[in-house]
């Protein structure tokens, strides 16, 4: 594992919400996460701020405000420079199911997936207590009445074989109510446990073959161009500099390592095969009434090179995912050994 990433102990934390409708539900086609992200942004304000807040730059309790913390955090100290060089990451992943269906039935459950980066984890019980309140008032398009009906968390563990993927551990539930203790993933145990699944069969990842799968649409820049056809350089330096702002600003500090080389080294692997397709998607902002892009590709990729100093990255990359607007679940990928 590369020792950046080794020293960054950057804590991640993944859950599954599943939501219990009281009568129809009707979501959205496509951008569910846009659904989730809104809808939770105003219930976590209305469950932290107080009346004499107008905006987290002027609020008296600012310095200690959960919803300030993850909707719209500062920089610690000593990261001033990085902080005007790029935009602060939000510490939280939602993942919106990915099938089309729009209405689910009383006796149906609609899940989803969120992820929760550093210190974002000390904050988790705001995070059920919004989606609580959020489904007792109404949601979705149509804002059923719903239950929180329980609340999950996947980790890694070890056994005599090595690292692996728990079984999910409930942390709540609308039968028993009360919040029970999180633990985390830390970036070493999740890296370790899917290198050991990607490995080729002789155990040798040096130089190799590696798809990439991109989920959803994964929007990235290289020098202020929209990338619309991904070479393994482009998704490598994004993932490099996504790492290194939530290990800066959620984690233990900025990563220990040469960005130019790294990025450089990256270059020389190859592609080998790209099946990507455009697709446009935009949400509108309730509080502007703008609408803003959340466009991007989707597809697979295939990468042939000197690999075994980028898989650690990948790996991570899977739970933090890459490119803009992960928040709201874009940039989500898996990998898997083309070898």
């Amino acid at each position: 594992m590369h020792a950046a990433l080794a020293s960054s102990a950057l804590r991640i934390g993944l859950f599954r919400f599943t939501i219990a409708p009281l009568q129809p539900l009707v979501v959205p086609a496509v951008n569910k996460g846009n659904m989730l992200r809104g809808g939770f942004g105003h219930a976590f304000r209305r469950l932290c701020c107080v009346p004499q807040c107008r905006d987290t730059k002027s609020c008296p309790l600012a310095a200690s405000c959960p919803y300030k913390a993850v909707f719209e955090p500062s920089p610690p100290s000593g990261s001033e420079r990085l902080s005007k060089n790029q935009d602060i990451p939000r510490p939280f992943v939602f993942r919106a199911p990915q099938a089309a269906q729009t209405r689910f039935e009383t006796g149906e459950t609609f899940e989803f997936g969120l992820v929760l980066i550093g210190r974002a984890l000390d904050f988790l019980p705001y995070f059920v207590l919004s989606f609580r309140e959020l489904a007792a008032e109404g949601l979705g398009l149509n804002r059923a009445r719903c239950t929180l009906e329980r609340v999950e968390q996947s980790g890694v563990s070890s056994n005599g074989a090595g690292p692996h993927v728990c079984e999910a551990k409930p942390i709540y539930s609308a039968e028993d109510p009360v919040f029970r203790a999180t633990g985390s993933v830390s970036a070493d145990e999740w890296v370790r446990a899917r290198l050991r699944e990607l490995s080729s069969p002789n155990g040798s990842a040096a130089t190799q073959h590696i798809m990439i799968r991109f989920r959803t649409p994964t929007l990235l820049r290289a020098d202020r161009e929209v990338v619309r056809r991904p070479e393994f350089h482009h998704v490598f330096k994004r993932l490099r500099d996504r790492i290194n702002a939530l290990s800066t600003f959620f984690g233990e500090g900025p990563l220990d390592l040469d960005f130019r080389e790294l990025g450089e080294r990256a270059e020389k692997v190859r592609t080998v095969s790209a099946q990507i397709d455009w697709v446009e998607r935009f949400r509108t902002s309730s509080k502007t009434h703008q609408r803003h892009e959340l466009s991007g590709f989707v597809g697979e990729a295939t990468y042939e090179g000197e690999l075994s100093e980028f898989l650690p990255w990948l790996a991570l990359g899977e739970l933090v995912h890459v490119g803009k607007h992960t928040a709201w679940g874009n940039g989500w990928y898996q990998l898997e050994n083309d070898s």
